[in-house]
Formats: C-alpha cells, sequence, structure tokens
C-alpha cells in the first residue's frame, strides 16, 4: 500500500491509478476514499485518478498534532509536489473542499486547472454572516453542544448531525433503529479527530482565499444542502476564474457523492472537459 510521510511524519495513504487528465480527490470529515469509493470509480478509464485518505481518516495515521484545516491544506501540497501533478482538477467534498481553500489560500492556483467543491462553504460559523453551516440556522451554542458529544459518543454524535443537519428526513427513524445507525455513524471514525477537525472547520474563515482562486470553479449543490444560497452567491461574486453552479441533483443530501455519485460524476467530467 503506497504511503506518503508528511513533515511531521504521519503517514498518508494514496492511490496514483489511469491515465489522461489528472483529478484529485479529497473526501469530507469522517470519510475517506473507501466511502467514496463509487464515486471515484466513476472516473477511472478517462482520467488520472489520485485520491488518497486525510489524516486521521480511512488508512492514513491517526495524528495526534497538527490536525487542523491549514495543515490539510499543507498534506494536500506534499502529495501535489511529491506526485509533480500540474495542471490538475481538485475535486473536494466538504471538509475535502475546505482542505482546497486552505491549499489555494497558502500556496495559490499555479499547479492548478479548475476546483470543484461540493456543498461546502469557506466559513462554517454562523452570526457573523449567513453562509455558514445549516444554511445559517447552526449557532455557537449548538457547536459546543457538537464538541460535548463528540467527546463523549462519536458515534452518536455523527448520527445527531446526520438526522439533524445533512438528512432531515432521518429524523424520525423509530427508536429501536438508532442504535445501528449509531454504529453505522461511528465506522472509521475517532473523537479527537473528529473534535479537532470539527472546532477548526469552525474556527478558520477562508472567505479571503476564495478571491485567491483564479481558475475555473464548480458548485455542487444537493437538493438539501447544508449552505444556503448565501454560499453560493459569495462564490460568485469572489472567485476570479469563473463561477459554474450545478444543482439538478433530486433527492440528493450532504451525502450527494454515495447518493448519486454516476449523476454527478458526469457533471464534473463535462465541465473538466469543457
Amino acid at each position: 500500500m503506497p504511503y506518503l510521510a508528511m513533515r511531521d511524519e504521519t503517514k498518508i495513504y494514496y492511490e496514483d491509478c489511469g491515465q489522461g487528465e489528472t483529478i484529485l480527490f479529497s473526501h469530507g470529515l469522517n470519510s475517506s476514499h473507501f466511502k467514496i469509493k463509487n464515486f471515484i470509480d466513476e472516473f477511472k478509464g478517462e482520467f488520472r485518478c489520485v485520491y488518497y485518505d486525510q489524516r486521521g481518516h480511512g488508512a492514513s495515521d491517526r495524528s495526534n498534532v497538527h490536525m487542523n484545516i491549514k495543515n490539510l491544506g499543507q498534506d494536500m501540497n506534499e502529495l501535489i509536489e511529491y506526485l509533480d501533478l500540474k495542471n490538475l482538477t481538485v475535486v473536494g467534498h466538504s471538509m475535502g473542499a475546505a482542505t482546497i481553500f486552505s491549499y489555494v489560500n497558502q500556496f495559490g492556483c499555479d499547479r492548478l486547472k479548475k476546483i470543484v467543491a461540493v456543498d461546502m462553504t469557506p466559513y462554517m460559523r454562523n452570526g457573523v454572516w449567513s453562509g455558514g453551516i445549516a444554511q445559517g440556522k447552526w449557532t455557537d451554542e449548538n457547536f459546543l453542544e457538537d464538541l460535548d458529544r463528540i467527546f463523549d459518543d462519536v458515534g452518536y454524535s455523527n448520527w445527531y448531525i446526520t438526522k439533524n443537519m445533512m438528512n432531515p428526513a432521518l429524523a424520525n427513524t423509530p427508536a429501536e433503529f438508532e442504535p445501528t445507525m449509531i454504529k453505522v455513524c461511528g465506522v472509521g471514525s475517532d473523537a479527537l479527530t473528529t473534535a479537532s477537525l470539527w472546532y477548526s472547520l469552525f474556527r478558520t474563515d477562508q472567505r479571503p482565499a476564495i478571491d485567491k482562486i483564479t481558475v475555473p470553479f464548480l458548485y455542487v449543490m444537493p437538493e438539501t444542502p447544508l449552505y444556503s444560497m448565501t454560499t453560493v452567491n459569495f462564490f460568485k461574486e469572489h472567485v476570479k476564474g469563473g463561477f459554474t453552479l450545478e444543482n439538478n441533483f433530486p433527492c440528493t443530501t450532504h451525502l450527494i457523492l454515495m447518493e448519486k455519485p454516476k449523476e454527478v460524476a458526469e457533471k464534473i467530467k463535462a465541465f473538466v472537459k469543457s
């Protein structure tokens, strides 16, 4: 299995396969390349696909240090430089998109051809603006309660966020099924990784980074998104390389890459080839 040791010796698992234009995939919090495999597989055979597990996730090391969004952007840069990737498209879902914003803020767009962000904002915290998580409704108090839940039971915390923000239709799940859902939501997660990065996501305002995006930018928005049109309009107004919105994905939520992998992939392929 291929690993790359980061500057702090954290080992990051990655794969590099195929030929053609290069696409780098960056997954979200409590996800991994395993969980979005069906989505990534849609690109194989047409593109060179590079994907990896962010630190603390999947097959990568569980790191006790540098667990913040700034360092995730640095990890992305180290992988890009190690593989000498150029003229590539980066695709990020949720925290994976935040990783791209962090990369751009620190290293610019010289190696990038295009950027795809899936249901993510440059600033998750509400109050100072209305483009934060839960379509502007999640408060600082809600966030502190999230941290309490994470350290108490990370599986339950993930389930709570899933049914209250990601997919409200699950709020009516019968009580007898909840233990199974909590167990499923806890697979592959640990409290330190989740809490550290959840905290960093809320603390990190990446709106200034969006002004540094000088390449074409595609925003993928599910039918039931985590973020409102305030976020979409912010990207449209601040991206310098041109903005495209794709939002015709019926019956989708924040988990859109698992719900409609083929449909989303087709839109991204068209964007890459355009």
